[in-house]
């Protein structure tokens, strides 16, 4: 097994070194005085070839055949006098560098360099510790501590013999640059090139078993409902959550209809509580940890059962819906579904500033003082910058938005959800995050994506294996069925005030049992009711005990 450190000597003596082992999908090419180490699948070439190219061309060869990879990926390398590292459009595997005194460390594990560069909370960023206190993630190439840097989705960054950094933005998601084209001829693009990105994971699939998390909505709904309309029936589905929830009702029946082997994983406070407190759970946060996010750990304890149980077969590929929701414009906020009228270009960028930060920004609320909502909107404001996002057009200020959504919320916190799947030791794909997905949907006018208006559509037009007429999708039942005459008292008793009352009483009297995932099992119930500095829901208490474990208190301070 190669293990790091491999360094690249540079002419004024400062090196870079490369922190990897081959583990969790890493491998080491060595072709010459050059290697390369490399995670992923680039349907089209190999990382072999690509080595070649770093062995015969440098830095400047893999920075021009960067843009024309496909799949999804993360790479390194040195050679001679210079390094390289590099991300795909979607940085679906993270890659973290920092300067130590006498030489850059690069690698995939944040945990590791913070420690080789002895960084702790005093070394701490202070807009990137916000922003993880405030949202569960940072804002662009932020990590919590100032000396930390990590690649942007579709970003490279090389070194030089003179021991300097120089970012290449190769790849940016603009969905502002609308296409002008017809609803008609947009459904039939969208079709074919979705059953294009299926054909070609069945082919590297290889007859492999898929194993499928299947809830009621529309995206993990497309990935099984294709796979059977071309015919790969080596398909597992798999749901869980509270007993009785209509996602897992929903799942049996589709998977049923498609012939397909299902299987249900109860959760509750008990079962979670116990996750929670697992040798399981310790070692995936720590595999997961990017120093600049909340790990995503959704499904860590149910396909751990799954596989100790033998239903989930080791050589299993895992597919997932992430993220069609987000893609297709479902989380375009409604203040951005029509084009304003009549509003400066300056109004407008604010506008855009002001649904990033109340959608995404308010883990507690409070934490949204005013001193902390300028410190997030200059950052959230700087990264739009840096992409020369144009606000030429009003009819595309929502591609502003999905632009800093996905470059922060979906590629730092929910993409980094596949950690779960390579730390339990499966493969993984993520269809809907296909480049070709990217390059349509940057062109999708807003009238389409905005509420998913042409997904929805295309795929209920299309009926891909018969379950999308027939199925409620998500349909909603409260779990578990003990709240229900509780919930409706304390609902009609908190009506006079208003509904935004009820909502805050449903959240802290409630919420904690009825989180379908049981993942607010990370804190006692009474802590959880309790407490006065109004927690959003689940992913506020796992943010502040993952800021905790790393010397930090709730805010983002130094803890003490």
């Amino acid at each position: 097994m190669h293990n790091a450190l491999d360094a690249s000597s540079t002419s004024d003596g400062a090196s870079v070194g490369l922190d990897f082992a081959e583990t969790h999908g890493w491998r080491r090419f060595d072709e010459g005085r050059t290697a390369l180490w490399f995670r992923g699948l680039i349907p089209g070439t190999s990382p072999e070839a690509l080595a070649r190219v770093a062995a015969t061309e440098g830095a400047e060869g893999l920075l021009r055949d960067l843009p024309g990879l496909c799949g999804h990926f993360a790479l390194a390398a040195t050679g001679p006098g210079w390094a390289l590292a590099a991300v795909d459009r979607v940085r679906s595997t993270p890659l973290f560098f920092g300067r130590g005194e006498d030489r850059w460390q690069v690698g995939p594990a944040a945990g590791r360099i913070a420690d080789r560069l002895g960084l702790g909370p005093a070394d701490r960023s202070p807009d990137g510790a916000l922003a993880v206190a405030m949202a569960g993630y940072t804002i662009g190439g932020d990590t919590l501590y100032g000396v930390l840097e990590q690649l942007r989705p579709g970003e490279a960054v090389s070194f030089g013999p003179g021991g300097e950094a120089r970012h290449h933005r190769y790849s940016v998601y603009r969905p502002w640059r609308i296409a002008d084209v017809d609803g008609e001829r947009l459904r039939r693009t969208l079709r074919d090139v979705t059953l294009s990105i299926f054909e070609r994971l069945i082919a590297s699939a290889g007859g492999r078993p898929i194993v499928a998390p299947l809830s009621a909505g529309l995206d993990s709904r497309l990935v099984v409902s294709a796979l059977a309309h071309l015919g790969y029936r080596n398909v597992r589905c798999f749901a869980y959550g509270l007993p009785g929830n209509h996602e897992a009702e929903a799942s049996r029946q589709i998977a049923a209809h498609l012939g397909y082997e299902w299987t249900f994983v109860p959760l509750g406070i008990a079962a979670q509580k116990r996750t929670f407190a697992s040798d399981l759970f310790r070692g995936y946060m720590a595999y997961a940890d990017a120093r600049s996010s909340t790990p995503f750990q959704q499904d860590l304890g149910v396909l751990a059962r799954l596989r100790d149980g033998g239903w989930a077969p080791e050589d299993a590929i895992v597919i997932n819906g992430n993220s069609g929701d987000f893609i297709s414009g479902a989380h375009i906020p409604p203040a951005l579904r029509q084009p304003p009228v009549g509003l400066s270009v300056a109004a407008r960028r604010q506008r855009v500033l002001e649904a990033l930060y109340l959608k995404h920004f308010g883990l507690w609320q409070s934490l949204r003082t005013p001193e902390h909502k300028a410190a997030i909107l200059a950052r959230l404001d700087a990264e739009i910058d840096a992409v020369g996002a144009p606000f030429d057009d009003p009819a595309g200020d929502h591609g502003v938005y999905e632009f800093s959504e996905c470059q922060d919320r979906q590629c730092k916190y929910v993409i980094t959800g596949q950690r779960v799947y390579e730390y339990l030791g499966f493969d993984w794909r993520l269809p809907l995050w296909d480049p070709d997905y990217l390059d349509f949907w940057e062109g999708v006018p807003l009238e389409w994506k905005a509420g998913q208006r042409l997904y929805a559509e295309m795929l209920r037009r299309e009926d891909w294996g018969g379950v999308w007429h027939d199925y409620a999708v998500n349909a909603k039942r409260i779990r578990p069925g003990w709240v229900v005459p509780l919930r409706w008292i304390a609902k009609a008793a908190s009506a006079p005030a208003g509904r935004d009352r009820w909502h805050a009483v449903e959240r802290r009297l409630f919420g904690y049992w009825m989180d379908n995932l049981s993942n607010s099992a990370i804190v006692p119930y009474g802590r959880w009711a309790c407490d006065g500095r109004g927690a959003r829901h689940a992913l506020a208490w796992h943010t502040e005990a993952y800021l905790a474990g790393l010397g930090f208190d709730f805010a983002g301070r130094p803890a003490g």
